[in-house]
């Protein structure tokens, strides 16, 4: 099966098959190269790869309007209509404002928890989970692989632990490994050496637990999240 790799802007990763490659959520723009390239190439312009890329649409412009377009009537009375409800609206928010101050700071989120929670919505993309360009035996084994974690908040992650599954020829799971990552600081990444396997083609990996009690997040892939809920990685 064709392998293919992608640079992500920093390093390579992969190696990827067409079924791994799709779940990178690649677009057109995206840099892929293969054994059978004599350099990259986007991935817009790999005929086979077409069917999967990611397709953007492109934004939409708004038709300027004729300058010399007749002007409509107006209703006098729509004017009037207008004007008494935004003099409603103005008397109605000072009111609120002025009146309600002590309420106001009973139900108003503050800022630094906002931001908190969400960061702790967002976490799994804020967290990048990549491997460095391992070594694959022609009749499948992986060796020399690290895993690196990139923490791309602003606060330190006491614990991330990576599932490793080694996939086989038939896109089947051969073994599962995992690593744990401990006290990754804000901005910043770490990474492990995973253990060799002697069957296997490339890896998938996943982010089992993600934990920081400066954040009060406690993320598990593997827990059911209540539906509707607003921040539902908070620690309980």
């Amino acid at each position: 099966m064709k392998q293919y790799y992608l640079h992500n802007g920093q390093e390579n990763i992969g190696p990827f098959n067409k079924k791994q490659l799709k779940e990178q959520k690649i677009n057109k723009d995206t840099t892929i190269w293969s054994e059978d390239m004599n350099d990259w190439k986007k991935a817009g312009e790999i005929d086979e790869l077409k069917i999967i890329l990611l397709n953007i649409p492109p934004p939409i412009y708004n038709s300027p309007k004729n300058e010399f377009e007749k002007p409509r009537k107006r209703s006098f009375l729509k004017y009037i209509l207008i004007g008494i409800f935004l003099i409603a609206f103005v008397a109605i928010g000072s009111t609120i404002i002025s009146g309600n101050d002590t309420n106001n700071q009973d139900t108003n989120i503050p800022a630094e928890d906002s931001i908190q929670r969400q960061t702790r919505n967002n976490i799994t993309s804020l967290v990048q989970v990549t491997t460095n360009q391992y070594s694959v035996s022609t009749f499948g084994g992986i060796s020399n692989l690290d895993i690196i974690v990139t923490n791309n908040t602003d606060y330190t992650l006491d614990q991330i632990t990576v599932a490793i599954d080694y996939i086989k020829k038939n896109d089947g799971i051969y073994t599962t490994e995992y690593l744990t990552f401990n006290n990754i600081p804000a901005n910043q990444n770490k990474s492990l050496s995973a253990p060799d396997s002697n069957r296997g083609l490339s890896v998938n990996l996943t982010k089992q637990i993600i934990a920081a009690s400066e954040l009060n997040l406690c993320y598990n892939n593997e827990k059911k999240q209540a539906v509707g809920d607003p921040d539902p990685y908070k620690c309980n």
